[in-house]
C-alpha cells in the first residue's frame, strides 16, 4: 500500500528543522526596524518571516518552493499556528528568478528586504525598497559585502547566533566588514567571485538601512 503524501506544510517545517529556526533573528530585526511589509527574494522554503511579520512576499525559482506555495493557504495555516502578531498573516508568492522578477514588482513597496544565501539580492531589490527601509543580508554570496560598498546602504547592526538564538549588536560597528587581508575587493571583484570574503569580525547577518542620495 503506498504511503500517504506528506502535508504541504511539512515541506516548510522540514526545512526549518534542517537549517535551524531563524525566528529569533527575525524578531530582533523586527524590534529594531519596526518593519511591517517584508520582501524575501530567494526565500526557498524559509517561512519563518511569516511567524514574525504580518505581510511577507516570497520569491523563488526553485520548483520545490513553487509546489509548496502553490496554495498560499497551506503556508498561512502554518503561520497562523506560529505567528507572534494579532492579525491574520498575509503571504504572497512570486515564482521566478529575482534578477528578472523583481523588476515587475511595485517600486518602493516594502519596508525590509531579506537576502540570505541567495546572491546579490541587494542590487536587484533596491527599486522595491522604500527610502529609509532596511536590508537584512548575510555574506554567503557576498551580498553583505556588496551592500557595504554601496553608498545608499548604511550598516546599522550585526546579528550573532548564540546556540541557535540571535542577538542584535548596534554598537562599535566600525569593527565589522573589515577585510582580512586588505584591501577590500571592489564590487566587480565580488560579483566575479560570487562568494563572500573573510572579515576580521564576522557576523551571522548584517542589517543595513537604505538611504538613497537622489
Amino acid at each position: 500500500m503506498p504511503r500517504p503524501a506528506l502535508p504541504i506544510t511539512a515541506a516548510f517545517t522540514d526545512y526549518i528543522d534542517h537549517i535551524g529556526d531563524r525566528t529569533t533573528m527575525y524578531e530582533a530585526v523586527a524590534a529594531h526596524t519596526g518593519a511591517q511589509r517584508v520582501l524575501y527574494p530567494g526565500s526557498y522554503l524559509d517561512l519563518a518571516p511569516s511567524f514574525v511579520w504580518p505581510d511577507v512576499t516570497y520569491l523563488d525559482s526553485d520548483p520545490r518552493a513553487r509546489r509548496a506555495f502553490t496554495d498560499p493557504d497551506h503556508a498561512r495555516q502554518l503561520a497562523v499556528h506560529r505567528k507572534r502578531f494579532p492579525q491574520d498573516p498575509r503571504i504572497t508568492f512570486h515564482p521566478g528568478d529575482y534578477t528578472h522578477t523583481l523588476a515587475t514588482l511595485p517600486a518602493e513597496g516594502w519596508d525590509l528586504v531579506i537576502s540570505l544565501y541567495a546572491g546579490p539580492v541587494s542590487e536587484h531589490a533596491t527599486r522595491c525598497l522604500r527610502p529609509g527601509g532596511w536590508l537584512l543580508a548575510n555574506n554567503s554570496h557576498a551580498d553583505a559585502g556588496l551592500a557595504a560598498l554601496d553608498p545608499a546602504y548604511r550598516l546599522t547592526a550585526a546579528l550573532h547566533s548564540d546556540y541557535g538564538r540571535y542577538r542584535l549588536v548596534a554598537q562599535a560597528l566600525d569593527r565589522y566588514l573589515q577585510p582580512r587581508p586588505s584591501p577590500h575587493p571592489t564590487r566587480e571583484e565580488l560579483r566575479k567571485r560570487g562568494r563572500g570574503i573573510t572579515y576580521t569580525r564576522p557576523a551571522g547577518a548584517y542589517l543595513f538601512q537604505y538611504r538613497p542620495t537622489t
